[in-house]
């Protein structure tokens, strides 16, 4: 009888570890599952905001070249000049020869554009055309096949020019016989596709209306169309984010109708997870007697750093993960919001600041140094303007957005404010020492003052239209809606 009840109590014990053990398995993998889930979510956000910050990069670049090409219509005598023209000389036209081309120097030479020409339908040309492009186009008239490119269309950007995968040409019709013609090696787009170690195993592409792959951080995909299976899950997708078991794929449009396409295989977000998964099973094994007391503990853990692994990022989503500002997402959202729920006496201002031949400073020193100089700026920006009115944000590689919302003060003693603490950045800047090099860093802005309920677009587009200004008038100065200079 006693021997049976012990075989009951035995029997009794293995059936209750057996249960706990069962139930510690359920309850691990119901949390594994819950933790990967929320970690897919979030690093879906993360990876959307870094993704809007190297569509925000890219348009910057490429607004650029529009721009630098933009600027040779500034002189009416430029764009009206016919080499064929038999009322001017000899020594009128080569006046106005030099004059272009160094006009033309000026706003290229600094951004390594490998061809910034303008091109004239009798076979001239003024500015620099590279070997690369000559050779192409040895035995073909160079206008007739540009002119055909464009058509009706006043510009257009073109990839795999004649064969070509190594350069990203831009074309813009000067005039009647006249086209400008802009190009650049796709590796220049490095400095503006930069993945962070967070997300290791991400691949970045470029492509182009049909799929062509422009640029990729694999540089063996260059030149080739985007794989099937990354389209058939992109689907009718032009912009957004598509997350399935194996794979996470985003897309961003850029300003030309170019798409950023991003791809992470979902084991890489879950690693971390799946990892304490597996020990935690090993443990449970293992440790058959501490079963329940263990298992419980350890799913706590699991639970407690995943909330821990969330909580870092959607920091990270919301920040740049360089210089721990706002990044370009997050700005624009709160700065939207801001202005579209005014109190009663709001006002609002907002400036935009570019570094000064920043690109000359990464090309001269490194990518080292640019970053240096890029946390630097930020550090003083965010003392500068730290007190709460203010929201600072990177609004691109080396833009930076100052965002502000006051109460109970007029105009006059907002642009006071504002115009003071700029002045106040550029000498500080100016005392800054980068080690041993002679760096001499200084900043261009714009600077708007949104009415309530104004559009944030268009106030972005005032303020960038100052700034430009600001660039045109020498630099290191800032330009406002009313009028106001400030030399550094």
């Amino acid at each position: 009888m006693e021997e049976k009840f012990r075989e009951i109590q035995v029997r009794t014990v293995l059936l209750f570890t057996i249960l706990v053990l069962g139930l510690s398995l359920d309850l691990i993998v119901l949390l594994n599952r819950q933790a990967d889930d929320t970690l897919k979510e979030t690093a879906a956000h993360f990876i959307a905001a870094h993704n809007s910050q190297m569509e925000m990069n890219i348009n910057s670049y490429l607004t650029n070249v529009e721009k630098a090409a933009s600027l040779l219509f500034g002189n009416e005598e430029y764009y009206t000049y016919n080499p064929d023209d038999a009322s001017l000389d000899s020594y009128e036209k080569q006046e106005i020869i030099e004059s272009m081309t160094d006009r033309i120097d000026d706003f290229g030479i600094l951004d390594n554009y490998s061809d910034f020409s303008i091109v004239y339908s009798n076979g001239d040309s003024i500015g620099w055309i590279s070997k690369t492009t000559r050779a192409m186009y040895a035995t073909v008239p160079m206008y007739d096949d540009f002119a055909g490119i464009l058509g009706d269309t006043d510009e257009q950007w073109i990839f795999g020019l004649k064969g070509n995968t190594d350069h990203l040409y831009y074309l813009k019709r000067y005039n009647s016989r006249a086209i400008i013609m802009v190009s650049f090696y796709s590796l220049e787009l490095d400095n503006y596709f930069q993945i962070p170690e967070q997300l290791e195993g991400m691949n970045v592409a470029l492509i182009d209306d049909e799929n062509n792959i422009l640029y990729s951080s694999d540089d063996d995909q260059i030149g080739k169309t985007l794989p099937d299976n990354i389209r058939a899950k992109l689907g009718s997708t032009t912009d957004g984010i598509i997350l399935t078991r194996d794979m996470l794929v985003t897309s961003n449009t850029c300003e030309n109708g170019w798409r950023i396409i991003c791809t992470m295989p979902t084991a890489n977000m879950t690693r971390q997870t799946q990892t304490e998964s597996r020990r935690s099973l090993l443990y449970v094994l293992v440790i058959i007697a501490l079963i329940l007391w263990f298992g419980l503990r350890r799913a706590k853990e699991m639970n407690l750093s995943a909330a821990d692994i969330v909580e870092t990022l959607q920091t990270r989503a919301e920040h740049d993960s360089m210089t721990g500002l706002y990044n370009k997402m997050e700005f624009e959202q709160e700065a939207a919001r801001r202005l579209a729920a005014p109190t009663g006496n709001s006002s609002y201002v907002f400036t935009i600041m570019d570094l000064d031949y920043f690109k000359e400073i990464n090309d001269t020193y490194g990518h080292a140094m640019g970053d240096a100089v890029l946390i630097t700026f930020s550090k003083l920006l965010r003392e500068t303007f730290q007190e709460k009115e203010y929201m600072v944000g990177r609004l691109g590689g080396d833009e930076f957005g100052v965002f502000a919302q006051f109460d109970g003060i007029n105009a006059v003693e907002e642009a006071r404010r504002i115009a003071g603490k700029l002045d106040t950045l550029r000498k500080r800047l100016s005392e800054v020492k980068f080690g041993n090099e002679n760096i001499q860093i200084s900043f261009s802005s714009g600077t708007s003052y949104p009415a309530p309920g104004a559009d944030f677009e268009q106030m972005r587009k005032l303020a960038d239209d100052l700034l430009y200004r600001s660039k045109r008038n020498g630099k290191g100065c800032d330009s406002s809606e009313a009028g106001r200079e400030e030399e550094n």
